[in-house]
């Protein structure tokens, strides 16, 4: 039986019928369209890819329709049994038609999704070697504990310099910040923020100081 997971609670448990969940398809891409002078062509730039709404039909088989509007409101992670091991990041921006539920005992979920899926499954490793299990780039978590300073490579190219590492600093390539604890080191580091590619990628360190431990969390992420 199909179910979804929001917000940590499955569907099932909230006395929710899914009747079908939404394909598996590839989020819609965001470009420019450019028209050449003197050409019949176009020149299409790709600037990445959009959120979008998917849609789940439901229906209530002995479910408190107020405990039902109170968790399907806001943000937080969507999981779908089509692929378990995935989540998205979601929000429901338009109100369920509850009214139509109380009258049919049916109603239509619209999430409005981030493009990007990421694992459920991932776990904080030590070790140099990086698995990025998904099929596009990932941006990951990554903490240096070490002193000086130290060059960040990935696959045998340097990214970053971190130029005066005094215990630890946090790379988080997500939100583009790094840190210490509370404290943003951001004016420690030169270069761009590490981004590992589909398959194994290699975390190597350079520089003048030295690396005791590295722990990161790969976020693996698909399209």
């Amino acid at each position: 039986m199909s179910y979804f997971i929001f917000k940590e609670i499955q569907s099932d448990d909230m006395g929710i019928i899914v009747q079908n969940l939404p394909p598996i398809t590839k989020p819609p891409k965001r470009y420019n369209i450019n028209e050449v002078d003197g050409s019949s062509k176009s020149k299409i730039d790709v600037l990445g890819y959009k959120a979008y709404e998917i849609n789940i039909p439901i229906g209530f088989k002995g479910a408190d329709i107020q405990n039902v509007d109170d968790w399907l409101d806001g943000s937080g992670r969507l999981v779908l049994s089509n692929e378990p091991e995935k989540y998205y990041d979601a929000y429901i921006l338009n109100q369920v038609d509850y009214e139509k539920a109380i009258r049919f005992r049916t109603a239509n979920v619209p999430f409005f999704v981030q493009p990007y899926k990421h694992s459920t499954e991932d776990e904080e490793t030590t070790s140099r070697t990086l698995i990025n299990q998904g099929n596009t780039e990932c941006l990951p978590l990554i903490t240096i504990t070490g002193s000086g300073q130290i060059i960040v490579n990935i696959n045998g190219i340097a990214v970053c310099t971190l130029l005066s590492v005094n215990g630890y600093i946090t790379l988080d390539s997500e939100e583009q910040e790094a840190t210490k604890g509370t404290l943003p080191q951001n004016r420690l580091m030169v270069g761009t923020f590490p981004e590992l590619l589909p398959g194994e990628n290699l975390i190597t360190f350079g520089g003048t100081g030295t690396v005791t431990e590295v722990k990161t969390i790969v976020r693996s992420r698909w399209l």
